[in-house]
Parts: C-alpha cells; sequence; structure tokens
C-alpha cells in the first residue's frame, strides 16, 4: 500500500503551487465557515441591543466582504482543483497508454478491450476527482470537526460534550457504510467493463452480425449486461439512501438528545 501511494504522491509533484493553492483556499475557506455563525452572534447579541448603527453597519459590511472572499476562495477550489486532479488524470492516461503499448499480445488476448477502455476513461475519471477531493475533503473534515467542538466547548462546554458524544458512534456508521459502498463501486465498475466491453464487439464486428443475421442474439447478450449494470448501479444508490437516511436522522436525534 505505501509504494502505491508513494507512486501516487509522485503524480503531484509537477503540481505543487497548484496543489498549494487549492489545499491552503479550502482551509481558508473551512475557518471562515467556521467563523460565520460566531461573528453574526455577535453582531445579533451585541451591536444591534447597542443601537449602535455605525458600527453594525461596519461589521455587516465587513461581513459582506468575508462572504465575497469566501466565494472567491470557493471558485478557486472548484475550477482550479479540478484543474489539478484533471492534470493528474491526464498524466496518469498517457502512463497508462504508454504501458499498454509495451504489453506483449497474450495480454491482449486475455483481456477485452472494453475492460481497458473502462480503465483508462472511466475508471480514470473518478480517480482524478479522488485526487482532487481526497486529501482537502480529508483535512477539511478533521479540522471542522475539530474547529466546530473548540468553539461550541468556548460557547457552553457541557452542551458540547453532550453533543459530541454520538461522534464516534457516527464516525463508525461511516466507516461501515464506506466499506459497503467500496464493494458496491467495484461490482458497478466490473460491469461497466463487461459493459463496454460488449458493446465495442457488437459494434466492431457489426459487419459479421449483420451478414450472419445475429442482431437478436446480440440483443439477448446486451440484455444481460445492461441488467447488471442496472443491478450495480441499483445497488449502490441503495447503499447511498440508506447512508443519508440514517445521516439525517443521526443528526436530527443529536438535536432531541440535547
Amino acid at each position: 500500500m505505501k509504494p502505491l501511494l508513494l507512486r501516487f504522491w509522485g503524480y503531484y509533484q509537477p503540481y505543487r503551487k497548484l496543489f498549494i493553492l487549492d489545499f491552503c483556499c479550502a482551509i481558508v475557506a473551512a475557518i471562515l465557515e467556521l467563523s460565520f455563525p460566531l461573528f453574526v452572534n455577535q453582531v445579533v447579541d451585541k451591536l444591534l441591543p447597542s443601537n449602535n448603527w455605525s458600527l453594525t453597519l461596519l461589521a455587516c459590511g465587513g461581513l459582506l466582504v468575508i462572504y465575497f472572499l469566501n466565494a472567491f476562495l470557493g471558485f478557486v477550489v472548484t475550477y482550479w482543483g479540478h484543474m489539478l486532479g484533471i492534470n493528474i488524470e491526464t498524466d496518469m492516461r498517457s502512463s497508462m497508454f504508454g504501458h499498454i503499448q509495451k504489453l506483449s499480445f497474450r495480454f491482449f488476448d486475455n483481456n477485452k478491450t472494453g475492460h481497458l477502455m473502462s480503465r483508462i476513461s472511466t475508471d480514470l475519471m473518478d480517480i482524478g476527482e479522488m485526487a482532487h477531493h481526497g486529501p482537502e475533503d480529508v483535512v477539511v473534515a478533521i479540522m471542522t470537526l475539530i474547529g466546530a467542538f473548540a468553539v461550541m466547548m468556548f460557547i457552553h462546554p457541557p452542551l458540547a460534550l453532550m453533543t459530541f458524544a454520538v461522534v464516534p458512534f457516527m464516525i463508525w456508521l461511516g466507516l461501515w457504510f464506506n466499506r459497503k459502498m467500496t464493494k458496491a463501486v467495484r461490482k458497478m465498475f466490473a460491469d461497466i467493463a463487461d459493459f463496454n466491453s460488449r458493446v465495442e464487439n457488437n459494434v466492431s464486428g457489426i459487419r459479421v452480425v449483420q451478414a450472419f443475421a445475429n442482431e437478436k442474439q446480440e440483443k439477448k447478450l446486451f440484455a444481460v449486461n445492461n441488467a447488471r449494470f442496472r443491478v450495480a448501479k441499483l445497488a449502490a444508490y441503495r447503499i447511498i439512501a440508506w447512508s443519508s437516511s440514517i445521516s439525517y436522522l443521526m443528526t436530527r436525534l443529536v438535536s432531541l438528545f440535547v
């Protein structure tokens, strides 16, 4: 696993500046998101009752500037962050294509063209997304959790402890659903590869299919792959539905518990 991660990290090296820009903007945006409730709380609880309208307007103007700043940071993370992922995806696709050119005839005899097409297209697209969102989302999530806990401890320690008492269970639940989702996604990607292979074989050999009037058989074979693809996607979305529903229920139970 470690050598694989080191090889993957090597694809970040040509885009270190882009990675640092995306990472720093995401962290600053997360910090600003944590500060918004505190800032608004001070304006509502202290400035408005004091009838100091000049200072209140100044504070609201400052908050508006921060909103624009956070919107700009979001643009940077969304556009240049995805540019980072796309650059890594493109480099990996070039490396993969170059590697394919060196493989033996036996490899191509044992592997379907549709599978290779899925690896070099669909699979790498998801890897590119992970290259952008993976490190960023993990750090921001941990930082947000710790920051939110610190802010709540500052405001009301007993309430903060009661609220975060269920966090370990929610983390366990998230990891459990993640394992289930990983299996479902792997099955879906395998079915996508079979689906692409079926279509590729049919299209490349369409002259032979039509020459022997074999369209009905091809439709039956396609229907099988199409049905497998549908079932795999439904299984993945079933897990997503359970995960989102239980996460929603847990957040509401936290409020009820408090």
